[in-house]
Protein backbone atom coordinates (compact mmCIF):
# COMPACT_ATOMS: atom_id res chain seq x y z
CA UNK A 1 0.00 0.00 0.00
CA UNK A 2 1.19 3.15 -1.09
CA UNK A 3 0.69 6.60 0.94
CA UNK A 4 -0.88 9.69 -0.64
CA UNK A 5 2.39 11.02 -0.92
CA UNK A 6 4.09 7.99 -2.44
CA UNK A 7 1.52 7.79 -5.07
CA UNK A 8 2.06 11.64 -5.78
CA UNK A 9 6.03 10.82 -5.83
CA UNK A 10 5.01 8.06 -8.43
CA UNK A 11 3.25 10.00 -10.72
CA UNK A 12 5.50 13.09 -10.57
CA UNK A 13 8.44 10.64 -11.96
CA UNK A 14 5.94 8.97 -14.48
CA UNK A 15 4.84 12.37 -15.73
CA UNK A 16 8.94 13.87 -15.91
CA UNK A 17 9.69 10.37 -17.73
CA UNK A 18 7.19 10.69 -20.21
CA UNK A 19 7.85 14.19 -20.92
CA UNK A 20 12.06 13.83 -20.96
CA UNK A 21 12.70 16.17 -18.18
CA UNK A 22 15.71 15.21 -16.13
CA UNK A 23 15.08 16.08 -12.48
CA UNK A 24 17.20 18.86 -12.69
CA UNK A 25 15.21 20.29 -15.26
CA UNK A 26 12.26 19.99 -13.73
CA UNK A 27 13.10 21.15 -10.64
CA UNK A 28 14.55 24.36 -12.60
CA UNK A 29 10.88 24.55 -13.74
CA UNK A 30 9.42 24.54 -10.19
CA UNK A 31 11.87 26.46 -7.70
CA UNK A 32 13.37 23.42 -6.29
CA UNK A 33 16.73 22.09 -5.73
CA UNK A 34 16.93 18.85 -7.59
CA UNK A 35 18.51 17.05 -4.00
CA UNK A 36 14.85 17.48 -2.90
CA UNK A 37 12.78 16.57 -5.94
CA UNK A 38 15.24 13.42 -5.57
CA UNK A 39 13.74 12.33 -2.40
CA UNK A 40 10.75 13.67 -2.87
CA UNK A 41 10.44 10.60 -6.15
CA UNK A 42 12.37 8.25 -4.34
CA UNK A 43 9.85 8.53 -1.22
CA UNK A 44 12.56 9.67 1.45
CA UNK A 45 10.82 13.08 1.75
CA UNK A 46 7.09 13.81 1.55
CA UNK A 47 5.95 16.72 -0.69
CA UNK A 48 4.18 19.68 0.68
CA UNK A 49 0.52 20.76 -0.94
CA UNK A 50 2.28 23.89 -2.08
CA UNK A 51 5.12 21.86 -3.76
CA UNK A 52 2.79 20.08 -5.11
CA UNK A 53 1.37 22.80 -7.20
CA UNK A 54 4.84 23.83 -8.37
CA UNK A 55 4.91 20.72 -10.08
CA UNK A 56 1.71 21.01 -11.36
CA UNK A 57 2.26 24.20 -13.48
CA UNK A 58 5.74 22.65 -14.18
CA UNK A 59 4.61 19.97 -15.63
CA UNK A 60 1.75 21.79 -17.42
CA UNK A 61 -0.69 19.44 -15.72
CA UNK A 62 -4.21 20.40 -14.71
CA UNK A 63 -4.69 22.12 -11.20
CA UNK A 64 -5.36 19.94 -8.54
CA UNK A 65 -3.97 16.87 -10.52
CA UNK A 66 -1.53 15.93 -7.97
CA UNK A 67 -2.60 18.21 -4.56
CA UNK A 68 -6.40 16.58 -4.64
CA UNK A 69 -4.02 12.88 -3.44
CA UNK A 70 -2.88 15.23 -0.34
CA UNK A 71 -5.48 16.97 1.00
CA UNK A 72 -6.56 14.39 3.36
CA UNK A 73 -4.17 14.74 6.31
CA UNK A 74 -3.70 12.32 9.29
CA UNK A 75 -3.20 13.84 12.42
CA UNK A 76 -0.52 14.12 14.34
CA UNK A 77 -1.75 13.34 17.43
CA UNK A 78 -1.70 10.80 19.74
CA UNK A 79 -5.29 9.04 20.22
CA UNK A 80 -6.57 9.03 23.26
CA UNK A 81 -7.04 5.23 23.69
CA UNK A 82 -3.09 5.46 22.96
CA UNK A 83 -2.52 8.68 25.44
CA UNK A 84 -3.90 6.54 28.01
CA UNK A 85 -2.26 3.29 27.32
CA UNK A 86 0.87 5.19 27.30
CA UNK A 87 0.31 6.81 31.13
CA UNK A 88 -0.05 3.06 32.02
CA UNK A 89 3.37 2.31 31.59
CA UNK A 90 4.12 5.85 33.29
CA UNK A 91 6.33 7.63 30.54
CA UNK A 92 5.54 11.67 30.02
CA UNK A 93 3.96 11.70 26.55
CA UNK A 94 6.95 13.57 25.39
CA UNK A 95 9.38 10.69 25.33
CA UNK A 96 7.25 9.39 22.03
CA UNK A 97 6.50 10.75 18.24
CA UNK A 98 3.27 10.89 16.59
CA UNK A 99 4.34 8.93 13.47
CA UNK A 100 6.65 10.45 11.15
CA UNK A 101 10.28 9.52 11.33
CA UNK A 102 11.97 9.03 14.32
CA UNK A 103 15.04 11.36 15.18
CA UNK A 104 17.16 7.76 15.54
CA UNK A 105 16.36 5.51 12.40
CA UNK A 106 16.36 1.78 13.32
CA UNK A 107 18.99 0.04 10.37
CA UNK A 108 16.50 -2.40 9.07
CA UNK A 109 14.14 1.01 8.15
CA UNK A 110 14.44 2.28 4.99
CA UNK A 111 11.43 4.62 3.19
CA UNK A 112 11.24 3.91 -0.32
CA UNK A 113 8.01 3.76 -2.88
CA UNK A 114 8.10 -0.20 -2.92
CA UNK A 115 4.91 -1.38 -1.96
CA UNK A 116 5.81 -4.32 0.18
CA UNK A 117 2.59 -5.98 0.82
CA UNK A 118 0.86 -6.57 -2.55
CA UNK A 119 1.98 -9.81 -3.78
CA UNK A 120 1.11 -11.30 -0.20
CA UNK A 121 -1.61 -13.26 -1.84
CA UNK A 122 1.14 -14.69 -3.92
CA UNK A 123 3.15 -15.99 -1.53
CA UNK A 124 0.12 -16.77 1.03
CA UNK A 125 -3.08 -17.42 -0.65
CA UNK A 126 -6.30 -15.37 -1.56
CA UNK A 127 -6.99 -15.45 2.91
CA UNK A 128 -3.88 -13.21 2.49
CA UNK A 129 -4.72 -11.31 -0.05
CA UNK A 130 -7.94 -10.05 1.73
CA UNK A 131 -6.55 -9.13 4.95
CA UNK A 132 -4.37 -6.98 3.21
CA UNK A 133 -7.50 -5.31 1.06
CA UNK A 134 -9.04 -4.60 4.73
CA UNK A 135 -5.88 -3.26 5.87
CA UNK A 136 -5.82 -0.89 2.73
CA UNK A 137 -9.30 -0.25 3.72
CA UNK A 138 -8.89 0.65 7.09
CA UNK A 139 -6.06 3.06 7.13
CA UNK A 140 -6.91 4.90 3.49
CA UNK A 141 -5.50 8.08 3.58
CA UNK A 142 -2.90 7.99 6.66
CA UNK A 143 -0.10 8.67 5.38
CA UNK A 144 2.08 8.25 7.99
CA UNK A 145 0.83 4.52 8.57
CA UNK A 146 1.80 3.77 5.83
CA UNK A 147 4.92 5.60 5.68
CA UNK A 148 6.16 3.81 9.18
CA UNK A 149 4.68 0.45 7.83
CA UNK A 150 5.78 -0.23 4.52
CA UNK A 151 9.66 0.76 6.39
CA UNK A 152 9.52 -2.62 8.53
CA UNK A 153 11.68 -5.30 6.92
CA UNK A 154 11.17 -9.13 7.41
CA UNK A 155 12.92 -12.43 6.83
CA UNK A 156 9.24 -13.83 5.51
CA UNK A 157 5.97 -13.23 4.21
CA UNK A 158 4.63 -15.15 7.32
CA UNK A 159 5.83 -12.16 9.43
CA UNK A 160 4.57 -9.45 7.55
CA UNK A 161 1.36 -10.88 7.90
CA UNK A 162 1.35 -11.42 11.59
CA UNK A 163 2.05 -7.73 11.28
CA UNK A 164 -0.99 -7.35 9.10
CA UNK A 165 -3.00 -9.13 11.57
CA UNK A 166 -1.86 -6.71 14.02
CA UNK A 167 -2.37 -3.39 12.55
CA UNK A 168 -5.98 -4.59 11.51
CA UNK A 169 -6.96 -4.52 15.16
CA UNK A 170 -6.62 -0.59 14.29
CA UNK A 171 -4.00 0.38 17.33
CA UNK A 172 -1.77 3.45 16.11
CA UNK A 173 1.35 3.23 15.32
CA UNK A 174 3.94 5.50 16.89
CA UNK A 175 7.72 5.67 18.34
CA UNK A 176 8.38 4.73 21.41
CA UNK A 177 11.22 3.91 23.92
CA UNK A 178 11.66 0.39 25.14
CA UNK A 179 14.32 0.98 27.81
CA UNK A 180 12.10 3.40 29.74
CA UNK A 181 9.34 1.90 29.98
CA UNK A 182 10.19 -1.30 31.68
CA UNK A 183 11.18 -3.50 29.08
CA UNK A 184 13.81 -6.54 30.84
CA UNK A 185 15.68 -7.32 27.56
CA UNK A 186 18.62 -5.33 26.28
CA UNK A 187 17.42 -3.46 23.43
CA UNK A 188 20.10 -2.28 20.94
CA UNK A 189 20.54 -0.74 17.76
CA UNK A 190 20.70 -3.97 15.34
CA UNK A 191 23.50 -2.14 13.52
CA UNK A 192 25.82 -0.65 15.39
CA UNK A 193 25.16 -2.27 19.06
CA UNK A 194 24.97 0.83 20.45
CA UNK A 195 21.69 2.11 22.69
CA UNK A 196 18.82 2.22 19.45
CA UNK A 197 16.62 5.26 20.66
CA UNK A 198 12.99 4.90 19.19
CA UNK A 199 11.36 1.71 17.64
CA UNK A 200 7.94 1.99 15.99
CA UNK A 201 4.92 -0.07 17.97
CA UNK A 202 1.99 -0.76 17.99
CA UNK A 203 0.27 0.71 21.32
CA UNK A 204 -2.82 -0.77 22.93
CA UNK A 205 -5.03 0.06 26.02
CA UNK A 206 -7.38 -2.71 26.63
CA UNK A 207 -10.17 -3.36 29.41
CA UNK A 208 -7.71 -5.55 31.42
CA UNK A 209 -4.14 -4.61 30.01
CA UNK A 210 -2.00 -1.69 28.41
CA UNK A 211 0.08 -3.26 25.37
CA UNK A 212 3.24 -2.37 23.04
CA UNK A 213 3.64 -4.41 20.34
CA UNK A 214 7.36 -3.68 18.57
CA UNK A 215 8.29 -6.07 15.42
CA UNK A 216 11.72 -6.95 14.71
CA UNK A 217 13.90 -5.86 17.59
CA UNK A 218 17.45 -6.35 18.27
CA UNK A 219 18.54 -7.83 21.59
CA UNK A 220 21.83 -8.14 22.74
CA UNK A 221 21.47 -11.57 24.90
CA UNK A 222 25.18 -12.34 26.48
CA UNK A 223 28.07 -12.01 23.71
CA UNK A 224 25.09 -12.91 20.85
CA UNK A 225 22.93 -9.84 19.24
CA UNK A 226 19.13 -11.80 18.61
CA UNK A 227 16.42 -10.23 16.53
CA UNK A 228 13.23 -10.94 17.76
CA UNK A 229 10.11 -11.03 15.53
CA UNK A 230 8.19 -9.18 18.14
CA UNK A 231 8.57 -8.10 21.24
CA UNK A 232 5.83 -7.16 23.77
CA UNK A 233 5.67 -5.03 26.60
CA UNK A 234 2.75 -5.41 28.98
CA UNK A 235 1.18 -3.30 31.59
CA UNK A 236 -0.91 -5.16 34.43
CA UNK A 237 -1.89 -4.03 37.76
CA UNK A 238 0.70 -1.77 37.84
CA UNK A 239 3.68 -4.16 36.74
CA UNK A 240 4.89 -4.73 33.41
CA UNK A 241 5.90 -8.11 31.83
CA UNK A 242 8.37 -8.22 28.22
CA UNK A 243 7.18 -11.65 26.21
CA UNK A 244 8.57 -12.37 22.91
CA UNK A 245 6.49 -13.66 19.93
CA UNK A 246 8.23 -15.46 17.16
CA UNK A 247 6.63 -16.74 13.95
CA UNK A 248 8.44 -20.29 13.24
CA UNK A 249 7.86 -22.64 10.14
CA UNK A 250 8.78 -26.69 10.73
CA UNK A 251 10.92 -26.38 6.87
CA UNK A 252 12.48 -23.18 8.48
CA UNK A 253 12.63 -23.79 12.72
CA UNK A 254 13.08 -27.54 12.75
CA UNK A 255 15.30 -27.55 15.69
CA UNK A 256 13.52 -27.36 18.49
CA UNK A 257 16.32 -27.85 20.95
CA UNK A 258 17.81 -24.73 19.07
CA UNK A 259 14.86 -23.21 19.77
CA UNK A 260 14.88 -23.97 23.39
CA UNK A 261 18.75 -22.52 23.93
CA UNK A 262 17.34 -19.55 22.03
CA UNK A 263 14.16 -18.73 25.22
CA UNK A 264 16.69 -19.45 27.61
CA UNK A 265 19.13 -17.16 26.46
CA UNK A 266 16.34 -14.55 25.77
CA UNK A 267 15.43 -15.25 29.26
CA UNK A 268 11.81 -13.91 28.95
CA UNK A 269 8.35 -15.81 28.32
CA UNK A 270 8.30 -16.77 24.32
CA UNK A 271 5.42 -17.61 22.26
CA UNK A 272 6.06 -19.88 19.36
CA UNK A 273 3.68 -19.40 16.37
CA UNK A 274 3.61 -21.83 13.76
CA UNK A 275 3.59 -20.12 10.15
CA UNK A 276 0.32 -22.41 9.41
CA UNK A 277 -1.85 -21.24 12.25
CA UNK A 278 -1.23 -17.71 10.76
CA UNK A 279 -4.98 -17.69 8.93
CA UNK A 280 -6.54 -19.06 12.36
CA UNK A 281 -9.53 -16.42 13.09
CA UNK A 282 -9.03 -14.06 16.23
CA UNK A 283 -5.23 -15.34 16.60
CA UNK A 284 -4.17 -11.61 17.86
CA UNK A 285 -6.67 -11.72 20.15
CA UNK A 286 -5.57 -15.53 21.62
CA UNK A 287 -1.79 -14.20 21.83
CA UNK A 288 -2.91 -10.92 23.59
CA UNK A 289 -4.72 -13.02 26.17
CA UNK A 290 -1.57 -15.07 26.51
CA UNK A 291 0.51 -11.77 27.03
CA UNK A 292 -2.02 -11.07 29.82
CA UNK A 293 -2.21 -13.98 31.60
CA UNK A 294 2.20 -14.33 31.61
CA UNK A 295 1.95 -10.53 32.96
CA UNK A 296 -0.60 -11.65 35.86
CA UNK A 297 1.20 -14.55 37.05
CA UNK A 298 4.43 -12.58 36.82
Amino acid sequence: MLSPSQKVARDIRRIRLAQGLSQRQLSARAGFQQPYLCQVETGVRAISLNGAKKLEWALGLRSGKLCKVLQRRESRKLWPVTRAALREFGQEIRNFVEGGKPRVEQPHQRFSLENPLWPMGIHLGEEAADEVRQLELLRAGQTRFWRDFNSFRFDSWSEKRMLVRVALLGMQLVGVRLEQMGCTLNVVNGKTGKKPGLHRGFVYRGEHASLVWCPQVAVRAGKTVLCVDNLLLVRVKGKTVTAVVEVVGAPYHGDRAKERRRDRLLGVPVFHLDAAQLGEPRLVERILTWARRVAEAA
